[in-house]
C-alpha cells in the first residue's frame, strides 16, 4: 500500500535515518521562504486546522511502525508548517503511547511557538528544530515573506518561551542570505537574539539546492566564518552544506571501537557510499575511508561499485 502521508526512511544529515510525516497539504504555511525547496507557498495562513486526516496518518504509522524499523527519528516535515494541524497532538500521544521506543523531531518554522496552548500539545517531543532567519523585520519580509502578523519579535518570544521549557531539547536553524542577513549589525543582532534563547545547539545552512528565487545565493566559507566567530562564544555552532564546521564541544571524537561500530550501524540499515557515512557520522571523510578500508580487509563489509559510487554494505 502506498502511503499518503509518511515517506522514507531517509538518510538525514541531521538526524541518521527519520520516517518524515507531512501533516499539512502543499504547500501549506505561514511563511513563503525564498530558500524553500518545497516550492512557493499557495495558502499563506496562520489559521490552524486539520489540513489532513489525522486518523488516517495514525494508521500509517500503526502499520509502518508495528514492524519495529530501525529509525534515529520520526520527523514531523514535508510540504508545509506541520503545527498548522490542529491535531499534531495526537499524533504525538499516539506514538508515545504505543511506540515509545522511537524518538520525535520537530522541524518548524517557529511562527506558532508563541500559542501556549500548541506548546503543550508538542510537549512530548525530543527534538525541536525551529528557524530563525532575520534579525529585523526587514530581513523577515525579504527572506521569508511570513503571514501578516509574524515579525522577528514574535518569532523571538516563542522560541525563548519553547527554549525555557524544552531545555537542552533546542536546535536553532540560521540561513544564511548573502546581501540580505549578513552584515555586521544583522551578525551583531542574531548574537543578541541567540544569547536570549538559550538554545543546545545554532546550525548555519545555506543554499545548497535551488529555492524559490533566482537571487539567492550561497554563502562562501569566508562568510559562514563571519556568524562562526560571532556566534560560537553564544552557542555550539555547526556549519553545513559546502562549507562544514562543528564547535570543539561538538567534535568528540570517538574511539575506534565505537566509530567502526556506528559504521556498521548505519550500513546494517542500508548500503551506504563514503560521502553518506561522512555525513551521517559528521565525522572527517579521511578517517571515514580509512575505517572502510580496515574493515573491507577484516571481511566485516563489502563494496560494491554502481551508478552513485562504492556502496557498502554487510556481507
Amino acid at each position: 500500500m502506498r502511503e499518503r502521508y509518511i515517506f522514507g526512511p531517509v538518510a538525514s544529515r541531521r538526524l541518521g535515518i527519520s520516517l518524515g510525516v507531512d501533516l499539512v497539504k502543499p504547500k501549506c504555511c505561514t511563511l513563503d521562504c525564498v530558500y524553500c525547496e518545497a516550492g512557493k507557498t499557495t495558502d499563506l495562513t496562520l489559521s490552524r486546522r486539520e489540513y489532513v486526516p489525522v486518523d488516517a496518518v495514525i494508521a500509517e504509522l500503526d502499520r509502518f511502525l508495528a514492524a519495529r524499523p530501525t529509525l534515529d527519528y520520526i520527523t514531523f516535515s514535508g510540504a508545509g508548517e506541520p503545527t498548522l494541524n490542529s491535531r499534531i497532538g495526537d499524533v504525538i500521544r499516539f506514538v508515545k503511547q504505543h511506540y515509545p521506543a522511537y524518538k520525535l523531531c520537530l522541524l518548524t518554522n517557529g511562527t506558532l511557538l508563541g500559542d501556549a496552548a500548541l506548546r503543550r500539545e508538542i510537549d512530548g517531543v525530543d527534538l525541536f528544530v525551529p528557524n530563525f532567519d532575520a534579525s529585523n523585520d526587514g530581513e523577515l519580509a525579504v527572506i521569508n515573506r511570513p503571514a501578516p502578523g509574524v515579525t522577528v519579535e514574535t518569532l523571538a518570544e516563542g522560541i525563548r518561551a519553547l527554549c525555557r521549557e524544552q531545555p537542552g531539547k533546542v536546535v536553532l536553524e540560521l540561513f544564511i542570505v548573502p546581501g540580505v542577513n549578513d552584515s555586521d549589525a544583522s551578525i551583531a543582532r542574531f548574537v543578541a537574539y541567540i544569547r536570549s534563547f538559550a538554545v543546545a545547539k545554532v546550525q548555519l545552512n545555506t543554499l545548497d539546492r535551488p529555492g524559490c528565487v533566482d537571487w539567492i545565493k550561497p554563502s562562501d566559507a569566508a562568510n559562514t566564518r563571519r556568524f562562526i566567530a560571532a556566534l560560537d562564544d553564544v552557542a555550539p555552532v555547526e556549519a553545513v552544506g559546502r562549507f562544514r564546521y562543528k564547535s570543539p564541544e561538538l567534535c568528540r571524537a570517538l574511539a575506534t571501537d565505537e566509530f567502526d561500530a556506528g559504521v556498521l550501524a548505519l550500513i546494517a540499515r542500508r548500503p551506504a557510499t563514503l560521502e553518506d557515512l561522512v555525513q551521517m557520522l559528521e565525522a572527517d571523510p579521511e578517517r571515514v575511508r580509512q575505517r572502510l578500508a580496515l574493515l573491507l580487509e577484516a571481511g566485516k563489509i563489502t563494496a560494491e561499485k554502481q551508478s552513485r559510487g562504492e556502496f557498502y554494505a554487510l556481507p
